[in-house]
């Protein structure tokens, strides 16, 4: 594409701009693993260290108190949790952060017998966990219940539960905070809360392991079940989906439950599925676009990559069903990829004749968007970080980005030739972006060139 004005000439050679199906190593998305700790045990870090994966920037760090529910954490053992968040910092992991008194299903009896306990807890686990923030993705829970996970508790009332979150929330400061339903999200907040507000978000370990997610959603409408109620699939997804635009969410895909497990509401729930889900016969079973389109819509940004292991085989093993380049991937390589935001640049083109513009058009094929602000640097002879930062574009989006050039030579870079027979000078342009706080690099999923950067083209100036 060129424009000739009065002895001059701009021309824009656009790059082909292929969109890869690298798996990238982006912050604040992707597969995860699980490192388990007993707050009392001091770890071998040596011996840890061999057991990181170097492909996964994220870990789940499974801290057990259960030894002190009926006392204060000592000193030796908060430097303990210490170490341990030191340790994965320093080897640029970011940390899914659970704290728990369980990790064997019984919640109720290894949790303290008094409120005033697992306050006390929050409050001295707070004061170590918040020095680290800027490495934390988000912290899952508030201690108590199986695993965890927030139930089988006797913290569980709507009284105790805000009480619980609200010393959390003062103890941890800005770190958000997921909890294990939507349910408890909404009775955590007024009626029509909007999601994002106080960093509280949510995660699932339940995901697939049956149509309502092993108990996560509900089944009856949103106006029959009133805003405290657990709302039936698809208004829960949608629901899911808003809070996850705002604060990262993620869990575990855990293999289908047994069809003799399945509740006499999901066998009523069945007479209005789709006649090829009825003919599957387990109520549970997902196909391969049904599960893509509900990581998309539930805005997933992170995954367990080895728990459950029958899921995962089963990803493994099957093709995504997905065309173009991704079309003989996996399932498993297709999730994988695009957990979190994924930004391919589609397309790049000079427009204007007074007023020359670059136009970029930048897709998020991802599952979820991205939550912190970054910035983009165009890269022509000379850097310009460009106002726009693509925080926020949903999945399946295109935003158009207008970068205006100046008609002054000198300003773009491009120095015409001395010998006005030779060639025009061409200057390349390519498009980078980092995370703005830490300046961490973010890839497009295009091709890249060696500082990370994407190629967009060349422009060359002749007289």
């Amino acid at each position: 594409m060129s424009f000739i004005r009065k002895k001059k000439q701009i021309r824009f050679e656009a790059a082909q701009l292929a969109e890869s199906t690298s798996y990238l190593h982006n912050p604040s998305c992707g597969w995860y693993r699980i490192y388990p700790f007993i707050i009392e045990e001091k770890q071998d870090f040596e011996e840890l260290y061999w057991c990181l994966c170097a492909e996964e920037s994220i870990v789940l760090a499974l801290v057990d108190i259960g030894a002190f529910r009926d006392d204060a954490l000592p000193e030796d053992a908060l430097d303990n949790l210490r170490r341990i968040l030191e340790f994965f910092n320093k080897h640029g992991k970011e940390v899914i952060l659970r704290i728990t008194y369980d990790r064997e299903g019984r919640g109720m009896e290894r949790e303290p017998d008094f409120l005033g306990t697992v306050i006390g807890h929050m409050q001295q686990l707070g004061a170590v966990i918040g020095k680290y923030k800027d490495h934390i993705l988000v912290v899952q829970g508030i201690l108590v219940g199986s695993w965890g996970e927030m139930h089988d508790s006797k913290f569980l009332s709507e009284e105790r539960l805000r009480q619980l979150l609200r010393v959390w929330q003062e103890a941890l400061g800005d770190i958000p905070i997921a909890v294990r339903t939507p349910q408890q999200w909404r009775i955590l907040h007024d009626d029509g809360a909007a999601p994002g507000r106080d960093k509280i978000g949510l995660f699932n370990d339940g995901m697939f392991g049956s149509l309502d997610h092993l108990g996560t959603y509900g089944w009856q409408r949103k106006a029959e079940a009133g805003w405290r109620g657990q709302w039936c699939r698809e208004e829960e997804i949608e629901f899911t989906g808003r809070v996850a635009a705002v604060v990262p969410y993620g869990g575990e895909a855990v293999g289908e439950a047994l069809e003799s497990s399945v509740s006499p509401q999901a066998a009523l729930a069945v007479r209005e599925l789709p006649n090829q889900e009825k003919a599957r016969g387990n109520v549970s079973q997902f196909s391969q676009s049904e599960i893509i389109e509900e990581l998309r819509s539930t805005g997933v940004s992170y995954l367990n990559s080895t728990h459950d292991a029958r899921r995962l085989q089963q990803w493994k093993e099957s093709l995504c069903g997905k065309p173009g380049v991704w079309k003989q991937k996996s399932m498993f390589d297709y999730i994988g990829c695009h957990l979190g935001y994924r930004f391919v640049v589609r397309k790049a083109e000079l427009t204007g004749k007074k007023d020359l513009a670059l136009k970029i058009y930048i897709e998020n094929t991802g599952f979820s968007t991205m939550k912190e602000p970054a910035e983009l640097v165009l890269f022509l002879g000379q850097r310009y970080t460009l106002p726009d930062d693509l925080c926020g574009l949903l999945p399946q989006e295109t935003r158009e980005i207008t970068v205006q050039l100046p008609l002054d030579r000198k300003k773009i870079m491009i120095t015409p030739p001395q010998d006005r027979k030779e060639a025009a000078c061409k200057r390349m342009v390519s498009l980078s972006m980092h995370r703005k706080r830490d300046k961490r690099p973010i890839f497009f999923a295009n091709e890249h060139l060696e500082d990370g950067g994407v190629k967009l083209g060349v422009l060359s100036w002749q007289e």
